[in-house]
């Protein structure tokens, strides 16, 4: 079975205490609840949620969880106790944020940024507040001009870290004017650029051209090669991270839309670059 995740199974058994369910995976689990609860039949297959009780058995539910294992999200905390903060993810059993996976102090109504993992020891699903090594380095399907969620994990007076899009990692520079923003907020946002070393600058507002280009445009290339005199050296041949750094786009994107102003009449191909007609 897997844990912390979505599972199709199909009812095997009808008992007082609930239904117990065969999973497509492997195993078997229980449903609780009675007809007056939900009315299943013999044979019926259904996708149930698959946890631990607090017993530490594997347990169903038809609850949909905020998040499962393998994911990022933004919890809120229902109670705090010597063992640690307990989140609430959407589900009856409340969310463990053990004590050693948390960065600071929390309360009772606090919000924090979560990756939910089974722990290899205990086999419990749990949160942690330590994502930064469960974060996707890799960017590059990622453009500049892309808007993007943004959910608020690390806060200082100059700069805010925040996941983005509850994958990636952008880091947006606190400006004069701006509202606080507090670890748990969620917002809307667009990438500014990338760094030399591919990480992600962020902005709560879309930047025109003589900042950031909205890179689904032919435009970008048309402007860029008009700057340059009519011609560059960047084609099929050029590697992804340059296409990324000088155009803001992945490759997929770049070659896309060489195709198309080429198809237009607009470019033209060459060995060692495109050049303007």
């Amino acid at each position: 079975m897997e844990l912390g995740k979505i599972n199709h199974a199909r009812v095997s058994d009808i008992l007082p205490q609930g239904y117990y369910l065969e999973l497509e995976t492997g195993g078997r689990v229980l449903l609780p609840g009675n007809r007056n609860q939900f009315q299943l039949n013999l044979d019926d297959e259904l996708d149930v949620f698959v946890y631990m009780d607090s017993e530490d058995r594997p347990i169903a539910t038809m609850e949909k969880p905020y998040a499962m294992v393998g994911e990022f999200a933004v919890l809120e905390v229902k109670d705090v106790n010597r063992v640690g903060a307990f989140l609430d993810w959407g589900i009856g059993k409340d969310l463990l944020l053990p004590y050693k996976q948390q960065l600071g102090d929390l309360e009772r109504g606090d919000k924090c940024v979560v990756f939910i993992l089974e722990d290899e020891k205990s086999n419990r699903i749990v949160a942690t507040e330590k994502i930064k090594s469960f974060l996707d380095d890799d960017t590059s399907e990622l453009h500049v001009g892309q808007k993007v969620q943004l959910a608020a994990y690390e806060v200082t007076p100059e700069y805010v870290d925040c996941l983005v899009d509850f994958r990636y990692t952008g880091r947006l520079m606190m400006q004069p004017g701006m509202n606080k923003i507090y670890i748990g907020d969620t917002m809307t946002g667009f990438i500014q650029r990338f760094t030399e070393d591919g990480k992600i600058t962020l902005n709560l507002t879309p930047v025109g051209y003589k900042g950031i280009m909205n890179s689904e445009s032919p435009s970008v290339i048309l402007q860029k090669l008009e700057a340059a005199g009519g011609s560059l050296p960047y084609g099929d041949h050029t590697d992804p991270e340059t296409i990324r750094r000088e155009f803001g786009m992945s490759k997929k994107t770049f070659k896309k839309i060489l195709g198309t102003l080429f198809r237009e009449g607009k470019i033209l191909l060459e060995d060692d670059g495109i050049r303007m007609k």
